[in-house]
């Protein structure tokens, strides 16, 4: 950041030259000092202002990142504790570029602390098959198996549950459910698999 004598300097080297161009140190560079903290301090927002482009280190603009960004469709937003998990969650969202890769799925899992696999299915043909493959109909090579870790299993407990109530119960983790729903390809259709389920 310029000081103010750089700036009244700068300031004075636009003056036009000639016997009308005023001395130095005299009343045209007191108000040019006066012109010079107004132009130091825009200065000094402008350069403050470099933090606020990028989220990771934004503090008055981060507001409006979430705001352009939206609710996390996995409601990571929900959990934050901190303005560092903030600007970290919005860089993430900021920053992310799509794919219809498996890799890349398996590293969105990754970020949302979820141990994924995904399976891919391929038409059955006549000549490649053996004994005892599962036929798969044409169109299945659409179809992605996503198995992930069940949130909680509460298993039946004789005394504790009722006729009526399932042998297990499991809860989905329906906020990762949405947003893979969410981002997956097109021409994709998701199953979701849940281990220990």
């Amino acid at each position: 950041m310029r000081r103010i004598a750089d700036i009244v300097r700068s300031l004075r080297a636009h003056w036009p030259l000639g016997f009308a161009r005023p001395r130095a140190g005299g009343f045209m560079d007191a108000l040019f000092a006066a012109f010079a903290g107004e132009i130091q301090e825009g200065e000094r927002v402008a350069a403050a202002m470099m933090d606020e482009i990028d989220p990771r280190t934004a503090d008055a603009c981060l507001a409006d990142f979430e705001r352009v960004l939206g609710p996390d469709p996995a409601k990571r937003d929900l959990q934050l504790a901190g303005i560092d998990e903030r600007r970290r969650l919005a860089h993430q969202r900021w920053t992310a570029k799509g794919g219809q890769s498996v890799p890349y799925f398996l590293g969105i899992g990754e970020v949302l602390n979820l141990d994924i696999t995904i399976t891919e299915f391929w038409p059955s043909r006549a000549g490649v098959l053996r004994a005892g493959t599962p036929l798969i109909a044409e169109g299945e090579q659409f179809t992605w198996l996503v198995s992930m870790p069940a949130v909680e299993v509460t298993a039946f407990r004789a005394g504790a549950n009722r006729a009526g109530h399932s042998l297990a119960a499991f809860q989905v983790n329906g906020s990762a459910e949405a947003y893979f729903l969410l981002i997956k390809p097109a021409h994709t259709r998701l199953i979701f698999q849940y281990s220990g389920a």
